[in-house]
């Protein structure tokens, strides 16, 4: 693809914000507690999907064990998430320098959206004016639903839009939206047959925003 960048979609949990260690504490406090067989393993192929596509990879790993490890989870998950969560790094000045440049940005993240906008207000990242959630779209990542809206909402053709991801689930979706995407791994790195799949994978956020010519870099 090629043309100027008119618009950049986020991920939030992983890529935005440092939540996937914390999703991952309170995944390992609640196997400790249930004792369901649920490894890091498991975890990776959950990280970027909602309920609706988590949910049924629970059950066919853990199986009747599954409602007892899940109820565990998302209470330890509300106490980890309490409070600010910190920022990813290169955020902010990523997020500054598109709003000088005029370029407008949204989230699609696989959070309920009141609850994304709640977690990025409580991290000093309120500036966004769409946040698209996964209970606002019928099919969650990596079906690409979700970049769908987001590029609806901000008035963007979806081949015009960058976004950046963390997760492969994520990286699918916003793949199959046409956008370019950058894919910033955060606790799963990509293998190297998905990292050849047609997105930037970068460090930080800062040199995927260079590589796509966002941001002037610098040496």
């Amino acid at each position: 693809m090629s043309g100027a960048i008119a618009a950049v979609v986020f991920d939030m949990d992983g890529l935005l914000l440092d939540s996937e260690r914390l999703y991952l504490a309170a995944f390992r406090q609640a196997e400790a507690a249930t004792g369901a067989g649920a490894d890091d393993a498991l975890y990776a192929r959950l990280v970027g999907t909602d309920e609706r596509t988590g949910m049924p990879v629970l059950q066919a790993a853990l199986g009747e064990a599954t409602a007892a490890f899940a109820a565990a989870w998302e209470a330890r998950t509300k106490v980890a998430l309490a409070g600010a969560i910190p920022v990813k790094p290169g955020v902010r000045d990523l997020l500054a320098a598109l709003a000088a440049a005029g370029t407008p940005f949204a989230v699609a993240t696989s959070t309920r959206t009141e609850a994304a906008r709640s977690r990025l207000g409580e991290a000093g990242l309120g500036g966004f004016a769409h946040v698209v959630g996964g209970d606002a779209v019928a099919r969650g990542k990596p079906a690409p639903d979700i970049y769908l809206a987001a590029a609806e909402r901000l008035g963007v053709a979806p081949g015009a839009c960058a976004a950046f991801e963390d997760s492969e689930a994520g990286t699918r979706a916003a793949l199959s939206a046409g956008m370019r995407v950058v894919q910033v791994p955060d606790l799963v790195k990509p293998s190297p047959a998905f990292a050849a799949s047609g997105q930037i994978v970068a460090g930080d956020v800062l040199e995927g925003a260079g590589a796509l010519g966002l941001i002037a870099v610098t040496a």
